[in-house]
């Protein structure tokens, strides 16, 4: 059965400019391990596999989501145990791998 009407648009699409989304989630999530914000330790609290990477904010802001509560942690630029805060530069070499919308 052929999709009558309009595509609906989907949720996300229409992101704001300043939020940006690394394609490499591994290396986002190696960052916050080793700036101690999640944990490589599966009896930790703050594990890393029960959280989501969800964006980058206008200020270098990692953002994540536990799977279950739907709470948020932060991870700010100074925390990234690369060192830099990805704006204004396209990041090549450094932990986002060199994606920037």
């Amino acid at each position: 059965m052929a999709r009558r009407g309009r595509r609906r648009e989907r949720r996300g699409q229409g992101r704001p400019p300043d939020i940006r989304v690394v394609r490499d989630a591994e290396e986002v999530f190696r960052a916050a391990i080793l700036a101690g914000v999640l944990s490589a330790e599966r009896s930790k609290r703050n594990w890393a596999g029960h959280y989501l990477y969800m964006f980058h904010d206008e200020d270098g802001t990692a953002w994540f989501k536990h799977r279950d509560t739907r709470a948020y942690v932060s991870m700010t630029a100074r925390q990234n145990a690369a060192g830099h805060s990805c704006r204004g530069h396209s990041c090549q070499g450094h932990s986002c791998q060199g994606y920037a919308p």
